[in-house]
């Protein structure tokens, strides 16, 4: 059972995450920032204005927020991740290689540090590391995607007694009539 911090936080989350989905940024900041000010030990809401700072192409003000949350969680997976991602893009391959495998030693099946892991190794030239890595993520990804809902069976063919039968007789009706009947009266 949830507690009423936790749904809290989580609101506080969502709410930050759709800010952020409709492009409002401040208030996506906003939230994210109420979010680590009301529950200052969790690491979510750092990593979230990471994520934001580091999509405005402010880096040095992202890598403060994912080690903020590291600092709670050691073992965040995002931030890890995500410091992984800053790294790269700094073109510190190395160092990056390092944040995503110690993203991966705290969840193995993580998709987005093992794709991350990917592009990194094939910026090295290690193409077999990367092609693993990314089988691996595409893999995981699938195993964590919702299950589509069932597919309805295919309808059976049209038959002229599914066309005449229950409501659609009298709808049929209702159409003759009005053929027959509507040209009488535009005369």
């Amino acid at each position: 059972m949830m507690s009423v911090l936790d749904e809290d936080a989580l609101s506080l989350l969502n709410q930050g995450d759709r800010a952020w989905s409709a492009g409002r940024i401040d208030e996506a900041i906003n939230r994210y920032q109420t979010l680590t000010e009301r529950f200052p030990d969790r690491p979510d809401g750092y990593n979230k204005l990471g994520v934001v700072y580091a999509e405005i192409r402010d880096l040095g003000r992202a890598t403060e927020y994912f080690l903020r949350a590291l600092e709670h969680d050691q073992e965040h997976v995002a931030s890890l991740s995500n410091l992984g991602n800053i790294y790269l893009e700094q073109g510190e391959v190395t160092t990056a290689i390092w944040y995503y495998s110690r993203a991966l030693e705290a969840d193995p099946e993580y998709p987005p540090a093992h794709h991350n892991l990917a592009v990194a190794y094939r910026r090295q030239g290690n193409v077999r590391d990367s092609v693993r890595h990314l089988k691996q993520a595409e893999r995981y990804e699938r195993s964590r995607r919702p299950l589509a809902p069932a597919r309805r069976a295919p309808a059976s063919p049209l038959r002229l007694s599914h066309v005449f039968s229950g409501a659609r007789w009298w709808w049929l009706l209702l159409v003759l009539a009005a053929l027959v009947v509507l040209p009488r009266v535009i005369r």
